[in-house]
Parts: C-alpha cells; structure tokens; sequence
C-alpha cells in the first residue's frame, strides 16, 4: 500500500507525490491522486510533470474540461510534448462541445 508514504500529515517528496499520485491513477483511484498532486504544486510549485498527472487523473475521473485544462497547462509550461498534444486532440474529438 501506498498510504505510509501519502500521509497528508507528512510532507511527501516530490518523487513520491509523483509516482504516488500516478500509481493511485493506474490503480483506480483518481481522486486521491489529484489531493496529491494538487498538495504537490502547492509545495514544490506548478510544473509539466504535476499537470500531466493531473491531466491523467481527472481523465480517469471523466473530467474532459479539468483535464484539458491541466494538459494545456502543461504545454504552456513544455511546448514539445508530442503525446500530450495527442490527449489534447483525442478529448476534443471525444467531447466537442466541452
């Protein structure tokens, strides 16, 4: 489990936040990687890795509009990230109007 490392009433290195907040994705619980990551830019400032998981989780969690954002974010932040723009093209198609 992953919760000793995750305790909110600890500080978490960025390392950890990172692949916590990715494992909790792939693992089926979105939600608790986006506390994380948003407690990770709050501490260690916005960057292309935090928004890219973030982009990934709250995809998980059926959220286009947040995850757009987050993506886009991203690539505000690094330009040349080629799958990243292809998240971004793939939740347009998938939700136009959003």
């Amino acid at each position: 489990t992953l919760e000793p490392f995750l305790d909110p009433s600890k500080p978490a290195t960025y390392e950890v936040s990172v692949l916590g907040a990715a494992a909790l994705t792939r693992a089926g619980a979105p939600r608790r990687a986006v506390e994380i990551l948003e407690r990770a830019t709050a501490s260690f400032g916005v960057n292309a890795v935090l928004m890219n998981g973030l982009g990934e989780a709250y995809e998980a969690l059926g959220k286009t509009k947040e995850a757009l954002a987050a993506y886009e974010r991203s690539l505000t932040l690094s330009p040349d990230q080629p799958r990243v723009k292809a998240r971004i093209e793939a939740l347009k198609k998938k939700a136009p109007g959003d």
